[in-house]
This record gives C-alpha cells, structure tokens and sequence, in this order.
C-alpha cells in the first residue's frame, strides 16, 4: 500500500459494527492517522450518532481540524472551526419531498419485508436523508446479519422504489437499511467534494468501506477513481488503520 493523501470511511459494518460505537482501539488508531493526513467518515448515518459515538474522542487530536463528516449519505458535511463542529454544506429534503420518499415506502415495503410485531421496520426521517430499517433499530446483530445476508430483499424493494421515485438517490445500505437523499448526492458526492476541497484527485485518497458491491452505497464511489478497499467488518478495518499507519510516516 502506498500512502493516500486523504483516507475516507465507512462506518457501520466498516469502523464499528451496525448501529455500534467504534472500539476505543479503533478510534485511537483513527486519532493517530490525523497526525499524518486528512481523513473522513461517510456514513448514512446522521450527525447526532457520529457526534455521540466518535468526535468526543476525536477533538482530543490537535488535527481535529484535519476531519470531515459525511453524515446521511453525504448529503451533509461537517468540520472543526476551532472551536465546534460547522456544516459545510446541505441538501435538506422540502416536507413534500419527505412525505413523497414516506409514502412510497409505506406502500410497497409490508409486502417485502413483511410486518414482525416484535422488530417492526421504521422509516426515519433525517431531513437531508429518510431512512427505511427494515427490522427497526432493536434487533440483535445476529439477526441484522441473517435477515438479509445476500441483500435479496433490500434489492427487490430497491428496484421498486427507484421506479416510484426516479428524481431520488435509492441506495442498499448496512445490513438491513436502504438509505434516499435527493439524485445525485451520495457518497460519491462527498469524495469528490473532498478531493476539491483538498486540491487533489480522488485516485490520490483511499476509501474504506463494506459496500463496494452493485447497489451498495459505497459502491457509487468507484466511477470518482478513488482508490478502494473492501473490508467485511471493523477487524478488517482495523488491520487496513494498521498498514495506514505504517506507510505514511
């Protein structure tokens, strides 16, 4: 590996299991890579997890300022001013773009993922993004794992929606979720705002993440040019961290 001029992240299923906090290990390797170059979360999850789960830790790095976070599929962007976390920019959602994205999946998900009284799916709503967790927020990793291991369900439901809201961004995201921000703002968005950002070209930063696969929401990053690495889970990701950290010297 040679050493990228800017690493980006995943986060669930890449630096922290599904709906998890990173381990305290991970984040300080994540610390100690912001010594050496800029780096990023793109994630769909929102602001308010990332903030939670991962900054406090963060701003302990006196290159807090190197950081960048992508939240709800980069349909957002946050950095460090110095003295508190800024919104770069935004692509809010209108209400009637919202209630439009809502209704579509009330329609068609119950016949897809079905209706489980105990891990009912929900639709949350984030603004900039909707989100549909088709087991809820609640059920066990295993059973995320299981539910949809070969993303059969999510991808059937994909292509129907896509159909019902051709002017939105439908993306596979995680184990159980599909993730809607408005067309054309995705994580590929988010990499190449970077890549301007930081007067570089994609090809020259490394991104990390579980879904480079067809219709997973990191695989519309490829066709940026990015150098990509798919991991299958925070293990990988911390070995990936370890061989960042000891290329770029």
């Amino acid at each position: 590996m040679n050493c990228p001029k800017a690493a980006l992240f995943d986060l669930d299923d890449t630096l922290a299991e599904s709906f998890r906090p990173p381990k305290p290990e991970t984040l300080d390797k994540l610390k100690r890579l912001l010594d050496h170059m800029p780096c990023a979360i793109i994630t769909a999850a929102g602001f308010a997890r990332v903030s939670e789960q991962i900054l406090p830790e963060l701003e302990k790095s006196k290159n807090v300022w190197r950081f960048y976070v992508f939240p709800n599929s980069a349909a957002e962007c946050y950095s460090w001013d110095g003295e508190s976390w800024q919104r770069g920019y935004t692509f809010v959602l209108s209400p009637e773009e919202r209630l439009q994205i809502t209704e579509a999946i009330q329609k068609d998900a119950k016949s897809i993922v079905g209706d489980d009284p105990l891990y009912k799916w929900r639709i949350i709503d984030r603004e900039a993004q909707i989100a549909f967790a088709a087991i809820g927020l609640d059920a066990t990793l295993e059973q995320k794992k299981a539910w949809d291991p070969d993303q059969a369900k999510r991808m059937k439901l994909k292509k129907i929606l896509e159909k019902q809201l051709p002017e939105f961004e439908v993306l596979i995201g995680g184990m159980t979720t599909i993730d809607i921000t408005r067309k054309g703002i995705n994580k590929a968005y988010g990499v190449e705002w970077m890549a301007k950002k930081l007067n570089c070209k994609a090809g020259e930063m490394l991104y990390v993440g579980d879904a480079l696969f067809p219709g997973g929401n990191d695989y519309v990053v490829i066709p940026t040019g990015v150098q990509t690495r798919m991991v299958t889970g925070p293990a990988d990701t911390s070995v990936v961290l370890d061989e960042l950290l000891s290329v770029c010297k």
